[in-house]
């Protein structure tokens, strides 16, 4: 069976560290099998299509109490600087932001509220560290 990867997102700056807790938030949505390639800082996200359209059913049936629980954690976990945990809400809102019609637009308000608030909080976590490495399924390559 052939296995059909989309590039979902590119980031700058990333290092190993981060992108291990990424994997390991998205994999509590069901992302288990997407592959992240990472060359001189620069981190390119392929997911698992199978697995992108049920994340993004998963998504598109959220409810408004599971969407403020969400939202509740998220802040939760930056205050705990739990990054796996920042990472599963950032996926969601990341899906929400390309796909506004999903949600009801009071969820919007909120998510835009939030964005504002906290849109540095995710570049605290950049810096130092492997800069070159490829992961897929929780297994890591080195340049």
């Amino acid at each position: 069976m052939t296995k059909y990867f989309e590039k979902t997102v590119t980031r700058m700056n990333e290092n190993l560290n981060n992108t291990l807790a990424w994997m390991k938030g998205e994999k509590e949505l069901g992302l288990k099998n997407s592959l992240f390639i990472c060359e001189d800082g620069v981190l390119t996200q392929y997911v698992d299509s199978e697995e992108g359209e049920k994340f993004h059913e998963m998504v598109k049936n959220l409810t408004e109490e599971e969407f403020d629980e969400i939202c509740d954690n998220f802040f939760i976990a930056i205050e705990n600087k739990n990054l796996a945990n920042m990472h599963k809400a950032l996926a969601i809102f990341d899906e929400l932001d390309n796909y506004p019609k999903l949600v009801k637009e009071n969820m919007l308000r909120r998510l835009r509220r939030i964005r504002e608030l906290t849109h540095t909080e995710a570049y605290k976590f950049a810096g130092n560290g492997e800069k070159n490495f490829i992961i897929y399924k929780g297994e890591i390559w080195k340049k």
